[in-house]
């Protein structure tokens, strides 16, 4: 509402007009609620359907927005007044990605939703009986007591390898264990000092399995009462480099806040360190770690370690030392 108040004033007898303009308040549109996750509802060679719960308040409309090819940007798809879209006229097993904006009613005082979290969709492949050669065979590395993790060749198929299964040997059966869609499977829930046998096997787009790959066995580490320490040295004339792994694996303790002391002989200069920062005070050296090893939970590893420069006829470092809030536990070097 403006409200216009004129007043008629004399200045040196001269007549002068002055108008006084007063505006209400403005008020700031008011967002939409954001429509529910689109949720794909059929799936075909060349189409995709899905539907979205729709947006409260004042909907005018729903833009429907698409990827359809990796690296490109959103792009309006449609614009539709329900709350369901079939998109049609795509490529077999190709990936698509959705997402769902409310418009508002004009004049509502209210502006358009923000988009909905994505719908990531691959339409259904093509008809196709050929299996996906035999994967490599597979390695364990590393072990813990209750994980492993385990790598192989990779698998060609005559379309596309959609997926590795890991399978477990028990009583002579091969079973699914554990799936990935690279070739890196990680075994959870082993029992510490146990024997597994495993093999491999690849699974095309349409379902079909490759030949199982040949079998590995290995054995879950053992459980341990305490942390323990190992300090691996290599030297290259006046240089050395100092490896430190630290393992725990023990049922329950945590290790955390800890560092590692070592003898640092004088005239001895760190050139470069990776995931701990290392301090000197006389000859005491002591290993602070990064923040993403500082805590080492049971089954888990840590390791650090630094590039130094010696001095002729200087010792290399010793007596390293890991400390932890539970004791001390010496680093041998190896």
């Amino acid at each position: 509402m403006i409200v216009s108040i004129i007043r008629r004033l004399a200045i040196l007898g001269t007549a002068v007009s002055c108008a006084l303009v007063v505006a209400a308040p403005a008020h700031a549109a008011t967002p939409l609620p954001t429509p529910g996750t689109p949720v794909a509802t059929a799936v075909t060679t060349t189409s995709v359907s899905f539907s979205w719960t729709p947006s409260a308040g004042p909907v005018a409309d729903y833009t429907i927005q698409t990827i359809d090819m990796v690296g490109r940007p959103w792009r309006v798809l449609a614009t539709t007044s329900g709350t369901a879209y079939t998109h049609a006229n795509l490529n077999p097993d190709s990936v698509y990605e959705y997402r769902v904006i409310a418009n508002p009613v004009a004049g509502s005082d209210h502006t358009a939703s923000n988009p909905t979290p994505l719908l990531w969709v691959r339409t259904r492949p093509l008809p196709d009986s050929v299996a996906p050669t035999t994967p490599g065979v597979p390695r364990a590395f590393p072990v813990s007591t209750t994980w492993a993790t385990l790598t192989f060749g990779f698998s060609t198929d005559n379309n596309r390898v959609d997926a590795y299964w890991a399978q477990r040997q028990v009583d002579g059966v091969w079973t699914d264990w554990s799936t990935n869609n690279i070739t890196t499977v990680y075994l959870r829930d082993l029992t510490p000092g146990t024997t597994y046998t495993v093999a491999v096997v690849a699974v095309d787009a349409n379902g079909n399995r490759s030949p199982r790959s040949d079998p590995l066995t290995f054995t879950a580490r053992a459980l341990e009462p305490a942390p323990t320490c190992r300090v691996q040295l290599q030297t290259f004339g006046q240089q050395y480099q100092i490896g430190v792994t630290i393992e725990n694996m023990t049922e329950a303790t945590i290790v955390e806040n800890w560092t590692v002391t070592f003898t640092f002989p004088a005239g001895q200069t760190i050139m470069y360190s990776f995931s701990a920062t290392v301090t000197r005070d006389g000859t005491v050296g002591t290993a602070t770690p990064r923040s993403y090893i500082a805590r080492i939970g049971p089954g888990g590893t840590g390791s650090f370690g630094f590039l130094a420069n010696n001095t002729t006829g200087s010792p290399s470092p010793s007596g390293f030392t890991l400390n932890t809030s539970t004791g001390t536990h010496p680093c041998p070097i190896t």
